[in-house]
């Protein structure tokens, strides 16, 4: 009888441990944060000049090229000729990874932001929309979707006002 009770114990011993089952649902990492891109381009007319007070882009850039940019809300400014201007702001977001999936399963990487910005002498517009502007008071363009993910305020400028020293002059 006592061999049977050892018995009994081992066999009921070895199906009571087998069955225990642990789940981990405790989830991944984020996915990394996407990067955010910034650049000024023309398509008609060279501007005059160019400012802004983003550090990324380096005095005379290369138009049409993107700069690496950290989000935030910076101000602009570009000469059409040496007597007419159009200034403002833009804001640049960027999309968030996503968070990690159950069983340590990394989440999705953000989408990179992209912020092409066209300076022509009828106002400021980027390649994916075709804004026409009143000169008399701001307009604000604003788009969230995809790889797009800014907000610009633009004005014409008026006489009188004081200007930046250019980080951009057309020779």
């Amino acid at each position: 009888m006592k061999t049977f009770k050892y018995i009994f114990f081992i066999i009921v011993g070895s199906l009571f441990f087998s069955s225990c089952v642990v789940v981990d649902n405790t989830p991944g990492p984020r996915g990394r944060d996407g990067n955010a891109y910034f650049g000024v381009d023309y398509e008609h007319h060279a501007p005059y000049s160019y400012w802004d007070n983003k550090n990324a882009i380096p005095f005379n850039p290369v138009l049409g090229e993107y700069y690496y940019s950290a989000p935030g809300i910076y101000n602009f400014e570009y000469y059409v000729n040496p007597h007419e201007f159009w200034h403002g702001t833009y804001e640049i977001w960027i999309n968030r990874g996503w968070i990690g999936g159950p069983h340590g399963q990394p989440g999705y990487n953000g989408l990179d932001t992209y912020l092409m910005l066209i300076v022509d002498p009828n106002g400021y517009h980027t390649h994916a929309d075709g804004y026409k502007l009143n000169e008399e008071k701001p307009f604000v363009i604003e788009k969230k979707e995809g790889k797009f993910n800014y907000r610009i305020t633009i004005q014409k400028g008026k006489k009188g006002i004081k200007t930046h020293q250019p980080k951009y002059i057309n020779n």
